[in-house]
């Protein structure tokens, strides 16, 4: 379980968005674990239910972010996320629906998505939204 270790270099230097991330990986991880130690169901289940509420806010928040710093890459990264998230509802279903531990294709999605998604789209929109916060600064209010 290495794989499922949180590292500093998943930060991205935006608090909220920092916290967000890390509660996600947290759940991640109790889901594994979780199925792995093949633990009571009910647990499991309301794992996958808590992660799709946690998604669901943090896509908002990271979405909203991006209108208000005008970032380019928008619709890609909003394509991301329903991706992401239909995958996360499909294992969801299939969990919820039929009891079969999913715990071995949650770790596969969540590796997916730290590696593809927090590593290098959220890590691109963050350079963007740093240099953008930086050029406002010392700005006077109203100015372009």
């Amino acid at each position: 379980m290495k794989d499922l270790e949180w590292k500093d270099e998943y930060l991205l230097g935006i608090p909220e968005i920092d916290l967000q991330h890390k509660r996600i990986f947290d759940c991640f991880v109790s889901i594994a674990e979780e199925g792995l130690s093949k633990q009571d169901r009910w647990i499991a289940d309301s794992s996958i239910v808590q992660l799709l509420g946690l998604i669901q806010g943090h896509f908002a928040l990271e979405e909203s972010l991006m209108r208000i710093i005008g970032y380019p890459e928008l619709e890609r990264h909003i394509e991301e996320h329903r991706q992401f998230n239909a995958e996360l509802h499909e294992l969801a279903q299939m969990s919820l629906r039929t009891k079969r531990n999913v715990s071995r294709e949650v770790i596969k999605v969540f590796q997916k998505w730290q590696r593809e998604h927090i590593m290098k789209s959220d890590r691109h929109y963050a350079d963007y939204f740093s240099g953008s916060t930086r050029k406002s600064v010392g700005k006077k209010p109203g100015a372009k």
